[in-house]
């Protein structure tokens, strides 16, 4: 485990070689990065309920623990997912699990930095809040770093290649929520339409 959670600090700060190690090396274990991305999901949940009042723009009364689950799961499902059917037809060398890993290692300066700022929060004044937004930035534009470096390099893409696949991806994931809801909205009218013909059956019998 300790030598589980160096290699993660090493991606965290060496990102390209990092990930090279994980790819071609085998470092890494895919339990690592899903716990990264199940600890995201609790800093996100904790931090709407510690945050201090000053800065907590969400009512502490109307924290979703399932909505909270449910978009980050959707989030990174369907990022992986788009990302692996594009790069499959673009001779990316990165497996799906690859792409999993990659996200949940990516996570980890969100997990680190989020917490920390929301229990600040509650001890920092109006004039600080600029070193707290600040904080959270920075772990954000981090996680992206990471996440960007990572698929670059899981795939062996070149800078402008990687951009493209960036803009196929975003597409690839607005359609399959298009195919989700279009499902979603056949199967609804599908479903009322047999409950329909079953209640006239029952009033004719």
């Amino acid at each position: 485990m300790k030598e589980n959670l160096k290699f993660a600090l090493h991606i965290m700060f060496h990102p390209f070689d990092g990930f090279w190690d994980m790819k071609r090396e085998g470092k890494g274990r895919l339990h690592i990065p899903l716990l990264f991305i199940g600890l995201l999901i609790l800093s996100n949940i904790l931090s709407v309920q510690i945050t201090g009042f000053l800065f907590n723009i969400k009512s502490q009364s109307t924290v979703d623990v399932m909505f909270e689950i449910g978009k980050v799961l959707i989030v990174f499902l369907l990022f992986s997912v788009a990302n692996w059917s594009i790069t499959t037809l673009m001779a990316g060398e990165g497996s799906f699990k690859d792409i999993v890993m990659t996200l949940g290692y990516s996570c980890l300066p969100v997990v680190l930095i989020q917490l920390p700022v929301a229990v600040i929060s509650n001890i920092a004044t109006y004039s600080e809040e600029v070193y707290l937004n600040a904080a959270t930035v920075i772990s954000w534009v981090w996680f992206f770093w990471l996440l960007f470096t990572g698929i670059m390099t899981i795939h062996q893409y070149s800078i402008g290649k990687m951009l493209f696949t960036i803009l196929l991806t975003a597409v690839a994931m607005a359609a399959l929520i298009f195919v989700y809801l279009l499902f979603m909205s056949l199967f609804t009218q599908l479903v009322s339409f047999l409950f329909s013909i079953y209640k006239e059956l029952v009033l004719r019998v």
